[in-house]
């Protein structure tokens, strides 16, 4: 086999190289995933979406991929046609001319260390062609794009080790592919997305679609698992299950999850790089899933409300929580590309006449109008580690507690802000020792002392300033008494605190959320305890 030299990257020539015998040049290049693949990899090459640099092509010819090589083994070997169970794999570079003797140089390990290094830094990614006449693209592993400023956010990364013609390669990236209508629908290949980086995060087992499907039609199924016409949440939730994940399944056209707040829900999983799968319908198409991995995140807040439902009743008017601040979701969304963007569009942004309830705007048009389609978010599940019992709307629901007594110490709340999210604790204690904590015997305690592996942070900010920092064990259960640990920022508010929960005729006020059946009495002597403990 000869070796194949870089050539440019156009769309005549990622189009040639994305065809074969059952899926001609011409009809790649109405495919809408082909035209997205070629102007993120022109913008990657050039780093900004308003001006694109040439980026270099490889074309790998009869090449190998483990989760194409299973979809064979389970479907197409057994068809008429002659299909091959080889692929093409097509790697891409950018800001590097690549000449031929270079690149041959590379190749034989002739190269100089500086030829390797930039070789290795311009590596962009690679796209996995596959022989069908349908679903021709196949695991997809690209570089994201750059953070600008900390505004993106890509946290559902890991490093993928690639290797071409003996040069050992990596890029920081998710997996991605398109949907296989046979062996693999949206949710499949949302799962398979989502799996790729579990196994990363709790050490669990990466399936390919073919697998996922199978399993998955192992539930309660009125049909034939293979050819796939797609998974039911009750499908999705088995599978999760049986790669040794447990399923965070929330229902958003239930009544109880209409008034949580929706972004920041998702937020709280996504800080940690747990992607989340999100199930919408999309007006005039139906249900689709999207595996979702990362956000756009603003100084500003870009929303005034993110709850599925307004509030009718004011006095229900909760602190503000962190997703306010997200203008943007990104996600693997297999009819369009990876890392695609979906805008967030707040019940606050609608115009008169629309009804109160928060949506999604991606790259779905309508092909008679052309106009922009809605997507109504409908379901989410998210696949977490079996130990992590504590959810979102449990933590949130705790939050609530402070509520009272914030009202009663600042009056309007409105600039006030909880951040909540779910890591691990070696990275609390991470960001304990870099934080504005005074360098004393507390801190050493709090780094010296266990912790759960798995904690949510609760982190009540004044603007920029950092006030309370609740920890709640992850592993806990909701009805148990979570709250482990509590951090105070700001002394002030301490002390300010400490006298509202002293105040004996303040009680009642304090006691307010007992609906929630939360042990709030438990709760306020905890703070009190902690707040003697930190600065006593």
């Amino acid at each position: 086999m000869s070796l194949t030299l870089p050539e440019e990257l156009t769309y005549e020539s990622l189009c040639s190289a994305l065809a074969n015998d059952y899926a001609s040049q011409g009809e790649i290049r109405t495919r809408r995933i082909a035209e997205y693949l070629y102007n993120y990899l022109c913008t990657l090459g050039s780093g900004s979406r308003d001006s694109k640099s040439k980026v270099r092509m490889v074309v790998e010819r009869e090449y190998t991929d483990a989760d194409f090589l299973d979809d064979f083994a389970e479907y197409y070997i057994r068809c008429y046609p002659n299909y091959s169970r080889r692929c093409k794999r097509l790697h891409f570079f950018k800001e590097t001319p690549l000449a031929e003797d270079v690149f041959s140089r590379l190749v034989r390990g002739a190269a100089t260390k500086g030829e390797e290094d930039a070789f290795r830094e311009s590596y962009l990614g690679f796209v996995v062609a596959r022989p069908l006449p349908r679903a021709v693209i196949g695991r997809t592993v690209l570089r994201t794009y750059e953070s600008d400023g900390g505004r993106r956010n890509y946290t559902c990364t890991r490093k993928y080790p690639v290797n071409l013609y003996g040069i050992s390669l990596s890029v920081d990236s998710l997996a991605f592919q398109e949907q296989d209508t046979v062996l693999a629908a949206c949710a499949t290949v949302a799962l398979w997305s989502c799996f790729q980086k579990t196994a990363k995060l709790f050490d669990t087992r990466t399936p390919t679609p073919a697998a996922i499907t199978t399993v998955a039609g192992q539930a309660i199924h009125l049909g034939r698992p293979i050819p796939s016409h797609g998974l039911i949440s009750f499908e999705m939730c088995r599978a999760i299950r049986h790669y040794e994940l447990e399923p965070e399944l929330i229902d958003l056209r239930d009544r109880r999850f209409r008034s949580v707040p929706f972004i920041s829900l998702l937020y709280g999983y996504l800080w940690m790089g747990l992607p989340v799968i999100l199930g919408v319908e999309i007006e005039k198409v139906g249900r689709h899933a999207i595996a979702l991995t990362g956000y756009s995140f603003s100084r500003e807040r870009q929303h005034k409300a993110e709850t599925i439902e307004l509030a009718k009743d004011k006095s229900t008017q909760q602190v503000p929580l962190a997703g306010l601040h997200i203008s943007a979701l990104f996600g693997h969304d297999d009819q369009i590309g990876p890392f695609s963007r979906l805008k967030v569009i707040s019940p606050a942004c609608h115009s008169e006449g629309e009804s109160n309830t928060i949506y999604l705007e991606s790259t779905w048009i309508d092909p008679e109008t052309k106009r922009i389609l809605k997507l109504t978010p409908m379901q989410v599940i998210i696949p977490v580690y079996h130990k992590i019992r504590l959810t979102f709307v449990d933590v949130y629901r705790w939050v609530t507690v402070f509520l009272p007594a914030l009202r009663y110490h600042f009056g309007n709340i409105e600039a006030l802000e909880w951040d909540v999210h779910l890591t691990f604790s070696n990275d609390v204690k991470g960001l304990m020792r870099t934080s504005d904590l005074r360098k004393d015997a507390f801190l050493e305690s709090l780094l010296v002392e266990h912790h759960p592996r798995f904690v949510w942070r609760a982190i009540l900010k004044f603007g920029e300033i950092r006030l309370v920092e609740l920890l709640f064990d992850a592993t806990g259960f909701a009805r148990s008494f979570p709250l482990y640990r509590v951090v105070w920022h700001n002394e002030d508010f301490a002390s300010k605190m400490k006298w509202l929960l002293e105040h004996p005729g303040l009680s009642p006020i304090l006691n307010e959320v007992e609906s929630l059946r939360i042990n709030s009495v438990r709760f306020w002597e905890f703070l009190g305890l902690s707040i003697a403990r930190q600065f006593d």
